[in-house]
């Protein structure tokens, strides 16, 4: 049985609920104490970072009837899309299991999009990682390791 990871004065169910945390390209839900463990509590990477798209439309006529004279010309005013990434996913169990080592033993999460994403994300948050590496494997078994040590950590 491992050793957990969290000791504290007063319950909390938090830690034990799972979250998710949403990249360009892909997701990762895990419970909160997983997420802690990779992720320092107080540099968790923003997903408040919406992907911005401007739209512009054409500008069109507007008939009273089909084929009739054009009754007006409707322009129109380029505006901004924001996306905030979820993921491309629902919030089911869509994904692939995933194992993280973490204090010597391997603990579970759902990764949805591809590993070079998620692997983008994790490499683009360097200051925010536990520790001085991040292990983790695929479900197929495929091993990968981010190196993070800063001699500040």
């Amino acid at each position: 049985m491992a050793e957990p990871r969290f000791t504290t004065n007063e319950p909390s169910a938090d830690l034990y609920r799972n979250f998710t945390v949403s990249f360009d390209g892909g997701s990762l839900t895990a419970t909160r104490d997983v997420i802690t463990s990779i992720f320092k509590s107080d540099a968790l990477p923003s997903t408040c970072n919406p992907a911005e798209t401007t739209v512009n439309r054409k500008e069109y006529s507007r008939t009273k009837y089909p084929g009739g004279p054009i009754g007006a010309l409707i322009k129109t005013e380029p505006y901004v899309l924001k996306n905030y990434s979820t993921g491309r996913s629902s919030r089911a169990a869509a994904g692939e299991a995933i194992k993280f080592l973490i204090n010597g033993s391997f603990w579970t999460a759902r990764l949805t999009g591809s590993h070079q994403n998620f692997m983008d994300y994790l490499c683009d948050n360097l200051d925010s990682l536990q520790g001085d590496s991040t292990y983790w494997v695929s479900n197929r078994g495929k091993p990968f390791l981010v190196t993070h040590s800063s001699g500040t950590n």
